[in-house]
């Protein structure tokens, strides 16, 4: 239980996202928090249970039924857990400032990258890039969670950066404009 709740945040916008809920998505990639805290809380308890039964066990000289699968169960979980945890935690400690920029490009488009506050995890970038690539003129996108930023190629006389982040704040995220 505690390794599917850590792995929500990270599974679940993927599956939202292929049956074509996608604002789902974002609601898992804001408050994904609360979903590896659950799964915090969910393995300590585990564990507790887990010691409390074999002190039991140990103080009434029997053998603990199936001492190994349940050992096994929880340091899997644990690994899960925290391996999550890890991957969200690293998001924070390595981010790095997004440039934000806006260029002419040589073939005729032109490129912007916005940035976008509330990307977490590589799944998110899933439900934005969706939202860019429907705009008419949008001819390429790159979403990086780890800078929270959108880089996209785009034809000026199709569309703008103004619908651009109009695209994505309507599925939840919140983008910004280059600041000229």
């Amino acid at each position: 239980m505690s390794a599917i709740l850590a792995s929500i945040c990270c599974v679940g916008p993927l599956l939202l996202v292929a049956i074509g809920v996608g604002s789902g998505a974002v609601f898992i990639g804001r408050n994904y928090w609360f979903f590896i805290i659950g799964g915090v809380a969910v393995l300590t308890w585990a564990w507790v249970k887990y010691l409390q039964e074999k002190t039991v066990c140990d103080c009434q000289y029997k053998p603990m039924q199936r001492r190994r699968s349940a050992m096994l169960a929880l340091l899997s979980s644990t690994v899960l857990v925290f391996g999550f945890a890890g991957l969200n935690i690293s998001r924070y400690m390595f981010a790095s400032v997004p440039v934000a920029t806006e260029t002419q490009l040589a073939n005729g488009l032109n490129r912007v990258t916005i940035s976008v506050e509330g990307l977490s995890c590589v799944a998110c970038e899933i439900p934005v890039r969706h939202a860019l690539r429907r705009i008419d003129g949008v001819r390429s996108v790159q979403v990086n969670a780890r800078t929270k930023t959108a880089a996209v190629d785009y034809e000026p006389a199709k569309t703008n950066p103004e619908q651009l982040v109009t695209g994505i704040n309507s599925i939840g995220y919140r983008a910004m404009l280059p600041k000229k």
